[in-house]
């Protein structure tokens, strides 16, 4: 599309139509709500106002047509006007040769002098006309001559007065969207306009308004304090539910107003470490590349990233123009680096371990049930220590070689582990392989086993169709079953087991050699698989009582 079918005007239109034409679509593109429309809107208004300008310098007078032949005819006497200029007139041009908003009073005392003070009027309000870039020279003109105001004069055309409040207008709207980025100077020619005698009517005060709003929002920087004082020096907030600041600029400024509020407050979370709204501050609002966020979010809890979608949120529904503004607050900058691993899969591969090696070097080989138990939660608890004390040493580690961990688990994470989605090498992967190192020492190749194949199995049901299936069922149990009611469930149902166990052990079927026969014997049948023999033959000490015993005592 051309800029022309962007501002919807003819291709011969004038620099005055272009203005006009994109203050009235400023309103419907604004740079806070459609920043791309505005910036298109922006291309073509500068496009068109070069092509206007060029076309006013190109412009060149048509020749005049060739005189036609006529028959003579006595022709009318020519008024006087049309003779020349008149003296009073003459004089005006004199007195305008040379003129300047700084000798305006001298010139005019002289013009009075002369008589002629109608005639340079008329001229001066020609010549500012004419002089587009001489503002200072209409300013003076319109104090001393009272221009624009209820005591003019009436003999001066209204339409050069309507089109020099139109140029008026365009050079305070070009100085005023130059003097942005400097709060004094804008501050300065606020005030300037507001003291300007042709800006005193209530037409000319709401277009004031509209124009210092329409300067601040377009402000490719945002001063509070320029805010701040100009609200106080035209009056928009006032009490009362309405703002001489015309809609929808006004809630457009406190809009902001307040997002400026909101990133100052950030900024100041930024620097504190001491909640879970400062960690998502420095994610969303201080770590702007990859570099700054991956280390930080190692230290992230579930805390801190509950915090950071309360953030994004926050900004996603009061303060969308920043999603714009600041591509790092995406969530797929920063959503990506929050790791969920597992909670129950170690836990359970060491209960698991623990229960084997109790069931096959224990009470296999005639360890009492109970007892067997008790070392199984005992082991349970001292495996759990080491891997939590694992799991700590090897987080500083990896936030160390983060870069390492990344490229491995690019490279290699789908063959190191079975969970989906795979854990981080070093960081999720390393203290769990470990710890089984640890219990391959502490338990040889079959507590290695039982805890791997544990982790496998438990890997393997971390799948997407099995955790689709059972999340939303331990989700919905979590949330409507009170704690204490599901760790009493738990107990519960862990005693009855423990019993049950115990009675299953006792009545289980005997194997061959075992039951009623003498204890050397039975022991002799535990101990098949141990390195020591078993004697062939029984010694009279061993089927008779010691000598030692006491009497009466069988």
């Amino acid at each position: 599309m051309s800029c022309w079918e962007i501002l919807g005007l003819p291709a011969d239109a004038d620099k005055r139509s272009v203005k006009r034409q994109y203050a009235s679509l400023l309103k419907r593109h604004r740079p806070d709500e459609d920043p791309e429309g505005f910036q298109r809107l922006r291309e073509a208004y500068e496009q068109a106002l070069e092509w206007s300008e060029w076309q006013e310098e190109e412009m060149v007078v048509e020749p005049p047509s060739a005189p036609i032949d006529l028959p003579l005819s006595p022709t009318p006497p020519q008024p006087l006007e049309s003779q020349g200029p008149s003296p009073a007139q003459r004089l005006a041009v004199q007195c305008l040769e040379a003129i300047t908003a700084a000798n305006l009073a001298d010139r005019l005392a002289q013009a009075r002098l002369y008589g002629c003070e109608r005639a340079f009027e008329h001229a001066l309000l020609q010549r500012c006309l004419s002089d587009e870039d001489n503002y200072d020279l209409a300013e003076a003109a319109i104090g001393h001559l009272h221009w624009l105001t209820p005591w003019q004069h009436e003999d001066l055309p209204r339409a050069a007065l309507e089109q020099l409040r139109g140029k008026l207008m365009e050079l305070a709207e070009a100085r005023l969207n130059a003097a942005c980025a400097d709060t004094g100077r804008f501050l300065e020619l606020a005030r300037e306009l507001a003291a300007s005698p042709w800006l005193q009517g209530l037409d000319a005060r709401q277009w004031l308004n509209q124009s210092l709003a329409i300067a601040l929002l377009q402000a490719p920087v945002w001063s509070e304090q320029l805010f701040d004082a100009i609200c106080a020096q035209q009056g928009w907030k006032q009490t009362g539910h309405h703002s001489p600041c015309p809609e929808p600029w006004w809630s457009q400024l406190l809009a902001r107003s307040h997002c400026h509020t909101f990133l100052q407050q950030q900024d100041r979370l930024t620097g504190l470490f001491d909640s879970s709204e400062s960690q998502a501050a420095r994610m969303l609002f201080g770590a702007a590349d990859e570099d700054a966020r991956i280390p930080l979010s190692l230290t992230f809890s579930d805390a801190d990233w509950e915090a950071c979608e309360a953030l994004y949120r926050t900004v996603e529904l009061r303060y969308p123009q920043l999603l714009y503004q600041m591509p790092q607050l995406a969530p797929d900058n920063w959503r990506p680096l929050r790791r969920r691993p597992p909670v129950l899969a170690v836990p359970l591969a060491i209960l698991s371990t623990s229960a084997c090696m109790s069931w096959f070097l224990e009470y296999r080989l005639g360890g009492s049930f109970y007892t067997s138990v008790v070392d199984m939660l005992l082991r349970a608890m001292l495996l759990g220590v080491v891997a939590w004390g694992l799991n700590a040493a090897c987080k500083p580690l990896s936030r160390i070689a983060w870069r390492l961990d990344q490229k491995l688990h690019a490279r290699f994470g789908h063959w190191l582990s079975l969970r989906r989605p795979t854990p981080l090498p070093i960081r999720e992967g390393l203290w769990v392989g470990l710890l089984g190192g640890i219990i391959y020492l502490a338990g040889g190749i079959l507590g290695a086993v039982a805890y791997f194949t544990s982790l496998a199995v438990l890997a393997i049901l971390s799948g997407k169709a099995f955790s689709e299936r059972c999340a939303p069922l331990l989700s919905r149990v979590y949330q409507r079953v009170p704690g204490d009611i599901l760790i009493g469930f738990f107990l519960g149902i862990l005693v009855p087991l423990l019993l049950l166990g115990n009675v299953l052990a006792g009545n289980a079927p005997l194997a061959a050699n075992e039951g009623l026969q003498a204890w050397p014997q039975r022991t002799c049948a535990a101990r098949q698989l141990t390195a020591s023999p078993c004697p062939s033959q029984l010694s009279a000490d061993q089927w008779h009582l010691p000598k030692t015993t006491k009497a009466g005592q069988p």
